[in-house]
C-alpha cells in the first residue's frame, strides 16, 4: 500500500502532465509537447512555494535562453551558434543574479539549436516555445493550488511532532543504557532518521514565512539538539552498558521528559563536576569520558530548555484572535 504522500504526489504529476498535454494540443502551432510536459516535471514539487520558485526560475531560464538563442541564430548556426549562445547565456544569467536558472537557459539554446531545420528557428518559433513552456507551469500552478493545496503549518508541526518522537526515544535509550544492567540489551536507534527531520524542517520553513510561532529560530534549535543528542548518544556508549545503574543521577532521570509539552519546562539538575569525578572513581569509570558526557549533556539541555520555551505557545491563539470575530 502506498504512503498518502506518495499517492498525492502521483495524482499531482498526473492530472499535471495530463492538463498541460491537453492545454498544448489545443494550440495548432505546437510541434513538440515535450516543452510543456519537461515543464511540468521540472516545476512540480510537494509545496506549494518550491513550485513557485521552480517555475519562476523556469521561466527566467527559457526567456533568456530562447532571446540569446534567436539573437545568435540571426548571425551563427548549427553548433557554432550553440556553443557561442552557450557562452552568452551562462554570464547573462549569473550578471543577473539567476544562476538558478542556468541549466534550464543552457538547454533551451540546446533544444533551438539542434531542431531538424535550421531555417524553422526565428522569433516565432522562439516565442511558441516560450508560450509552451509557461503552459506547462500553468498547469502545475492550477494542481497545487486548486486541486492539492499543502497546509504548510500541518507539514511542520507534523514534523516537529516526529523529531520529537524521534529524540525521546534516543534519550530514553540513552538512560536504559546507563541504569540497566547488562542482561537487557538496548537498542540504538537509527540516527539518519532525525537528521533527515531536521533537514526537511528546515527547508519547509526557509521556503516560506516561517516568524509564525517562532518556526525559524525551532528549526535552528531541532538541528543543534540532534547534533547534540547524537554526540551524547556515541560518547555514552562508550561506556560499560549499566555503569550508572546504582547511582542517583536525577540529571539523567528527567531527561526525557523535557521533550513532554508542557507550559512550563522543568530542567533536571545538573551533575557538578567534583561530584562527577567522585563518581568515575567509585564505579571505576574514565572521568575525563564522563565530562565529555556532562559537557555535551549541558548543550543538549541548554538547547531543550530553548525549545520549550519557544513552543510554550502551540496550543494559545494568536494576537489578532480575539479581534477577528464578533461579539459572542
Amino acid at each position: 500500500m502506498l504512503p498518502p504522500s506518495v499517492l498525492r504526489n502521483t495524482l499531482k504529476y498526473g492530472v499535471a502532465a495530463a492538463l498541460a498535454g491537453a492545454l498544448a494540443m489545443n494550440r495548432k502551432d505546437v510541434d513538440f509537447v515535450w516543452y510543456t510536459l519537461v515543464a511540468v516535471v521540472m516545476c512540480m514539487d510537494e509545496t506549494d512555494t518550491r513550485v513557485l520558485a521552480a517555475s519562476r526560475t523556469r521561466v527566467l531560464g527559457t526567456v533568456t535562453g530562447g532571446v540569446v538563442a534567436g539573437l545568435v541564430h540571426t548571425i551563427l548556426s548549427g553548433w557554432i551558434g550553440l556553443t557561442v549562445s552557450l557562452l552568452l547565456v551562462v554570464p547573462l544569467l549569473r550578471l543577473l543574479g539567476w544562476q538558478s536558472s542556468r541549466g534550464l537557459g543552457m538547454l533551451v539554446c540546446s533544444m533551438l539549436f539542434l531542431i531538424e531545420h535550421y531555417s524553422q528557428l526565428d522569433w516565432v518559433y522562439v516565442l511558441n516555445r516560450i508560450l509552451d513552456t509557461l503552459l506547462g507551469i500553468a498547469a502545475v500552478l492550477v494542481v497545487s493550488y486548486l486541486f492539492w493545496p499543502v497546509n504548510r503549518l500541518a507539514e511542520i508541526r507534523g514534523l516537529d511532532g516526529q523529531l520529537r518522537a524521534s529524540t525521546q526515544e534516543r534519550l530514553v535509550a540513552i538512560r536504559q543504557w546507563l541504569k540497566t544492567g547488562h542482561a537487557e540489551p538496548v537498542a540504538a536507534p537509527v540516527a539518519i532518521i532525525g537528521s533527515r527531520l531536521a533537514q526537511q524542517l528546515s527547508r519547509l520553513v526557509n521556503d516560506g514565512p516561517g516568524q509564525r510561532q517562532r518556526w525559524r529560530q525551532r528549526g535552528l534549535l531541532w538541528e543543534r539538539i540532534n547534533h547534540h543528542s547524537l554526540q551524547l548518544q556515541r560518547l555514552v556508549r562508550m561506556l560499560p552498558q549499566g555503569a550508572l545503574a546504582g547511582a542517583d543521577t536525577p540529571w539523567l532521570e528527567g531527561l526525557p521528559e523535557m521533550l513532554a509539552p508542557s507550559p512550563q519546562p522543568v530542567v533536571p539538575p545538573l551533575a557538578k563536576r567534583q561530584s562527577l569525578v567522585r563518581l568515575a572513581s567509585d564505579h571505576g569509570l574514565a572521568p575525563l569520558l564522563l565530562l565529555a558526557v556532562d559537557d555535551e549533556l549541558q548543550r543538549l539541555v541548554r538547547s531543550l530548555h530553548s525549545l520549550a520555551l519557544a513552543s510554550r505557545h502551540d496550543d494559545q491563539p494568536g494576537p489578532g484572535a480575539h479581534r477577528s470575530g464578533g461579539p459572542s
